[in-house]
């Protein structure tokens, strides 16, 4: 099989709750972001020989890491 060099996967409306900026005493924070991305990634990554569940990406982990990235202090 031929595969493209790169695939594309796309996040929309991910609500992470991250802090960004500088809020005074009386500011309104928000209490969680949406996320919009679009990764590149190569496509051996996440194109599949075949169509079994045992080999189709798994998104679960991807936004656990960006949630951990989103909490983490700088």
């Amino acid at each position: 099989m031929d595969l493209p060099s790169q695939s594309f996967i796309e996040l929309k409306d991910l609500q992470i709750a991250v802090r960004i900026g500088t809020y005074g005493p009386d500011d309104v924070v928000p209490d969680e972001h949406i996320l919009d991305m679009t990764l590149t990634i190569s496509s051996h990554l996440v194109m599949v020989p075949r169509d079994e569940m045992a080999l189709v990406f798994d998104y679960d982990p991807l936004i656990r890491r960006i949630d951990t990235l989103a909490r983490s202090p700088l």
